[in-house]
């Protein structure tokens, strides 16, 4: 480190942070990430006034405050608290969707029940074949047509836009497990699913955000357009519409408010909660052998292809509830694929699995480095399996 010098690969620090550093131990982490740029440095120090040094020498030098080195590179010099706004607001919508749930079994007509299935179901492929298979986890191609209809279907959530749907869901997938994950399922159930989205926005995640590889989403049209109009879209398109649909159809403004509005937005809201929380609510934990005994094997089959998400997010017969080539969402799926209206869906074979496994024993790679290797379309993949 050079003073008053900064070059890339280079940190400067004042004399008077270098001596304590050096005491601290501190130079040691510090060589070792000389990788690091000055935006990246931000969190790991915080000031401190009971660590503030002061050079008092004659030839009048510049007063510099001390830095005090955190213990770990990834704790924090603050503390991410709740959001009460977003809280009041979690409060107040699912308020309205219990009485919309109570107003089905009461005064809702049939109609404005089955309408309301209708967008759950509708809202539900947005959701995990367009945000999440899609944009998120680029899983297959489609074309601008079938791009403009699930950013539409996606868009009855009314969750905001596709592209920091996509954008949070991938930081979610390279920091699982870690601090920077938005929804750690390291915090608990509750923590995973519900509290994080309720929580001040982290700065070391919105930094993540930014300097992610957004290059795919910024340059489909459809995203951009979706992303800069939600403000016009989602009031009108993914509120008003449903709600106005079911008054046409006779019912009454308030069933229509509650039930198209508020119990459908809790249920989708849910079910895209679920998509970060399915980790724990459907997988098995590999290093627990109990880790199935609970009460939710009463009601879900629990299994570890949610941990094989995580391990090959590009697959596109992973589920998004605990399934594997199976479910809903994928047999949908595969009628637009018959349709020819989604393609080049990718996967692995058995044989690309076994070929990955035995290459990373060989050659001590990362698994997941070996199975990337193996990244297939399922058209290359029926062709190998049907030569072999």
């Amino acid at each position: 480190f050079k003073e008053g010098t900064w070059k890339p690969g280079a940190v400067f620090l004042p004399p008077v942070c270098r001596n304590q550093l050096r005491e601290s131990g501190g130079y040691r982490w510090l060589s070792s990430r000389q990788d690091l740029r000055p935006t990246r440095l931000e969190g790991l120090f915080s000031t401190s006034a009971s660590s503030t040094a002061r050079s008092t020498t004659t030839s009048g030098r510049e007063e510099h405050k001390s830095i005090k080195m955190s213990g770990s590179p990834e704790s924090k010099a603050y503390k991410v608290g709740v959001h009460w706004l977003k809280v009041l607001f979690q409060i107040h919508l699912h308020l309205g969707g219990a009485y919309g749930l109570w107003l089905v079994f009461t005064q809702a007509n049939f109609v404005t029940t089955l309408l309301c299935s209708v967008f759950v179901f509708l809202g539900m492929i947005g959701l995990t074949l367009g945000c999440h298979r899609l944009w998120a986890h680029r899983t297959y191609e489609a074309g601008v047509v079938m791009r403009t209809v699930l950013a539409a279907l996606y868009t009855l959530t009314c969750q905001g836009s596709v592209y920091d749907w996509a954008i949070t869901h991938r930081v979610h997938h390279q920091n699982h497990g870690t601090p920077l994950d938005p929804f750690n399922y390291k915090k608990g159930t509750f923590y995973c699913h519900v509290l994080s989205h309720c929580m001040e926005n982290d700065p070391d995640i919105d930094r993540k955000k930014r300097h992610g590889d957004t290059k795919d989403l910024e340059e489909d049209n459809v995203v951009w357009a979706q992303h800069w109009f939600i403000w016009l879209v989602v009031p009108i398109w993914g509120f008003l519409l449903p709600v106005n649909l079911g008054m046409t159809m006779g019912d009454s403004l308030t069933n229509s408010l509650f039930v198209l509005g508020f119990l459908r937005l809790v249920i989708l809201l849910h079910m895209s909660w679920a998509v970060h929380s399915a980790f724990l609510v459907w997988g098995l934990d590999p290093k627990d052998r109990k880790s199935g005994e609970t009460w939710l094997v009463f009601f879900i089959t629990k299994s570890l292809w949610p941990q094989y998400h995580y391990l090959l997010p590009w697959d596109y017969k992973s589920g998004e509830f605990g399934t594997y080539d199976s479910g809903v969402c994928t047999t949908v799926f595969k009628i637009l694929s018959v349709l020819g209206l989604v393609e080049n869906p990718t996967t692995i074979s058995s044989e690309g699995v076994k070929k990955a496994l035995a290459a990373a024993v060989e050659t001590g790679k990362p698994l997941q480095d070996c199975l990337n290797a193996h990244k297939a379309t399922l058209k290359d993949v029926i062709e190998e399996t049907h030569h072999t």
